[in-house]
């Protein structure tokens, strides 16, 4: 499942059609809101059956009550910053490049689309005519001065926001569409699965950042499948090692534990971070024909072994004892 991107022909059609009439929905899941356990979030999906013109793939029209007024906040944004891109152009008109009506046309047009506010803003420029005396022949002018009188074109702007334009555009704020090409799951399972979506990337990320996966140069597809087979073992261990240190700190109420640099506190520890608190500890040997005669080990802190008890992994274990 993927976001239908805006310039699919499916997106215009399905808004001009929210535009024109209100379309019926109802609600398929309500959660705490991300970051904000006091705040619900709903979303729910326009009911009919949609479809894309290419191939046929399912098409749920998904509403969030968020999404609403990000989308609302977004455009009232929009909306005060053409205006004032209009209000800076208005003391530039009738002067340099901006004497004719196309160049103010123009440069209009160029704000506008770059808000993003066709059709909620409309703007009008207004024409009068101003009349002045110009100085016939050259010189300073004195008492036998001829002058003639000539008259030019003044532009000026004004705008105004359409409220009938904006309460249309009010009916499509808060919805997206997501395209499954597995007609089985509804519209819930798609737009939950669509919501996991950042966690998979992020492990997309450690991929290649934290384990380093580069191209090989392999001939064999079998060789690179047996690596690539290595690394998502390596995912799979990390994600578990991550899960068992969060539940042991929600089990003993710990909200966070210092493992950032500067003792800064860490609520959710990665397995980067966690084997880092690792990576300077050592164990020193004293060799005597080639036997080990004495051996040291550096002293675990209190953090590392609480670590080391939150992944049920005694100091024995830890330094491969028996």
């Amino acid at each position: 499942m993927t976001i239908v991107p805006e310039t699919w022909s499916e997106v215009a059609e399905f808004k001009a059609a929210l535009r024109a009439t209100r379309k019926a929905k109802r609600e398929i899941w309500r959660r705490p809101k991300p970051n904000d356990e006091e705040e619900t979030e709903y979303f729910s999906v326009f009911t009919g059956k949609h479809y894309t013109t290419k191939r046929g793939y399912r098409l749920h029209w998904i509403y969030s009550s968020e999404k609403r007024k990000r989308d609302r906040a977004s455009r009232d944004e929009r909306l005060s910053k053409a205006e004032y891109a209009l209000m800076e152009l208005s003391a530039k008109l009738n002067a340099r490049n901006l004497k004719t009506r196309s160049a103010i046309e123009a440069a209009v047009s160029e704000i506008v689309e770059k808000q993003r506010v066709e059709g909620v803003l409309r703007v009008t420029i207004g024409t009068s005519r101003e009349s002045y005396r110009e100085q016939i022949g050259k010189g300073r002018p004195g008492k036998h001065t001829q002058y003639k009188r000539r008259v030019r074109r003044i532009y000026t702007l004004m705008w105004q926001r359409d409220k009938a334009a904006l309460k249309l555009e009010t009916r499509i704020d808060g919805i997206f569409p997501l395209l499954s090409t597995d007609p089985a799951l509804t519209p819930k399972e798609v737009l939950q699965s669509y919501k996991y979506q950042p966690r998979l990337e992020k492990r997309f990320a450690q991929f290649k950042s934290i384990h380093n996966a580069a191209p090989l140069l392999f001939k064999r597809v079998s060789r690179i499948e047996a690596n690539m087979f290595l690394f998502f073992i390596a995912l799979i261990l990390q994600s578990l090692m991550e899960r068992e240190v969060r539940n042991q700190m929600l089990d003993q109420n710990v909200e966070a534990i210092a493992l950032y640099p500067e003792d800064r506190p860490a609520s959710r520890p990665t397995t980067n971070k966690i084997l880092d608190l690792f990576d300077r500890v050592s164990t020193y040997s004293i060799l005597q024909d080639d036997r080990i005669v004495e051996e040291f080990k550096d002293e675990l802190t209190d953090l590392q072994k609480t670590i080391l008890e939150y992944l049920a992994i005694s100091e024995n274990d830890y330094w491969g004892q028996n």
